[in-house]
């Protein structure tokens, strides 16, 4: 190989590199500005449409729900079933069967949690930007972000989509190692409710009857 060749190779290999790194600290800013944003709310409201979509199945489920969230605890309705968290304890709650499972809040590991789902890109991934793309006809950052210990995780991808204009989360995809896709997309977002401590716990005596499975 020639010298002209391999001083060609450098460069390029060089503006590859440089062009990578800018990437990363342009998505790395755009999530550190929305994490600061973030953090600013005392509570969070969404009302969110959430997509499960197996390809090898031949499944694409779209359920409906709502999202409190007051720091790191939460309250989720999803179809038929609740699920409450006070940041220590969680409850899901099934209404057709009338059941509650108890378990720690941190739950499944390698599982999202549902409190940092705002904030998910805080710690543990590698920041990509990919670039924008208009949804709704509304101009979006795409950004990706994978695992740093991908071996823990039950996704191997997530790609994250920021309104420019409001600067907020529009949608979440989130790709399974299963082959299992995930959509979050946002609806509705609020920032100014008052919620008692008590809207994320689970208290027995408004569901008469409730059989309470404890997993702890």
């Amino acid at each position: 190989m020639n010298s002209s060749l391999n001083k060609i190779l450098l460069i390029s290999f060089s503006l590859v590199a440089t062009l990578g790194f800018a990437q990363d600290e342009k998505a790395k800013a755009i999530l550190d500005e929305l994490s600061e944003k973030t953090r600013q709310y005392p509570t969070i409201t969404s009302e969110f449409t959430f997509t499960l979509e197996d390809k090898a199945a031949e499944v694409n489920e779209e359920q409906q729900g709502m999202l409190k969230m007051k720091g790191k605890k939460y309250f989720i309705q999803l179809a038929d079933n609740q699920i409450f968290s006070d940041g220590e304890t969680m409850w899901t709650y099934s209404e057709e069967m009338n059941e509650v499972y108890i378990d720690y809040a941190e739950g499944e590991e390698g599982a999202l949690n549902p409190s940092e789902v705002y904030t998910i890109w805080e710690s543990g991934f590698k920041q990509y930007y990919k670039g924008e793309e208009s949804m709704s006809g509304k101009a979006h950052h795409v950004i990706k972000l994978v695992p740093n210990e991908p071996a823990d995780k039950n996704y191997h991808t997530i790609f994250v989509y920021v309104d420019k204009a409001k600067m907020e989360v529009s949608k979440i995809e989130i790709k399974g190692k299963q082959g299992m896709d995930y959509t979050y997309s946002v609806k509705t977002f609020v920032t100014n409710a008052s919620y008692s401590d008590g809207d994320f716990t689970f208290d027995s005596a408004d569901y008469p009857g409730v059989d309470e499975i404890d997993n702890r």
